[in-house]
């Protein structure tokens, strides 16, 4: 009985079932008939001699003698000395030629990716916060989503900088870090829009990491969309502008 394995392995390195089957076949008996092989892996007679062929094409096996034609493996160390020859020269031109497309197309200064599910957007919200190796600033006017990331923000503020700001001064509770409340321009351009400026967009949140790297999560009609920028080239002035723009937040003094 042939392996699955074994089968799995040789389908791995570019062959059909039918040709696996036959070449582990082969292999064992050594030297065989068309008629023989198909008696030994019951595959269709229609299909022996093409599979033969085709194995003799790829120069796993060799043919002799007539009436009938019988097969055998070629040796199966030179033979695998010649496939990973053949790899390592294809690896070899395959790589050179993804080079040379790296050097003739330039890299985009911004990559920019919708996040569009809860998963998708949780994920990598977590995983800058996590990243994060100097700074994080990160803008939010919404209780939920501070509950939802505000384990990740502690741990984050532990080790590296973290500006919170809340749209209100009552949300500074609800995560356990030191919080700030913007400016007027922060106000306007992030949590209440000006008149004139209104797209139909609301901010959830907004996250700046290293002044390199940006995500932020949008409401439109009920439904959120995430926006992540790598590299963001503006992320560098808006983390210092908000910066310039923020004043701590005064926590209530719990009383005795």
């Amino acid at each position: 009985m042939i392996e699955d394995a074994l089968l799995t392995q040789l389908n791995e390195i570019g062959m059909s079932e039918y040709e696996a089957r036959v070449y582990v076949s082969l292999s064992a008996l050594r030297v065989a008939s068309a008629r023989e092989i198909h008696e030994q892996t019951k595959i269709p007679r229609g299909r022996i001699y093409e599979t033969l062929d085709s194995l003799s094409k790829k120069k796993f096996i060799v043919s002799s003698g007539k009436a009938p034609v019988r097969y055998s493996p070629v040796d199966v160390t030179a033979t695998f000395e010649r496939l990973k020859r053949e790899s390592v020269k294809s690896l070899e031109g395959l790589h050179e030629r993804l080079k040379t497309l790296e050097t003739e197309t330039p890299a985009p200064l911004m990559q920019g990716y919708k996040l569009y599910t809860d998963w998708t957007r949780d994920n990598q919200i977590r995983m800058m916060l996590k990243r994060a190796k100097s700074e994080i600033i990160l803008l939010c006017n919404d209780e939920e989503f501070l509950s939802r990331y505000g384990s990740d923000i502690s741990r984050a503020a532990k080790r590296i900088d973290v500006y919170l700001i809340v749209g209100r001064p009552e949300l500074a509770g609800s995560v356990p870090v030191k919080c700030y409340i913007g400016g007027k321009d922060i106000e306007s351009s992030f949590f209440c829009q000006d008149t004139g400026e209104k797209t139909g967009l609301s901010m959830k949140l907004l996250l700046l990491a290293d002044r390199a790297e940006s995500l932020s999560v949008m409401e439109d009609t009920g439904r959120l969309t995430g926006i992540f920028i790598s590299p963001d080239i503006y992320a560098g002035y808006l983390s210092r502008k908000i910066i310039q723009d923020i004043q701590p937040v005064d926590r209530p003094r719990t009383r005795t």
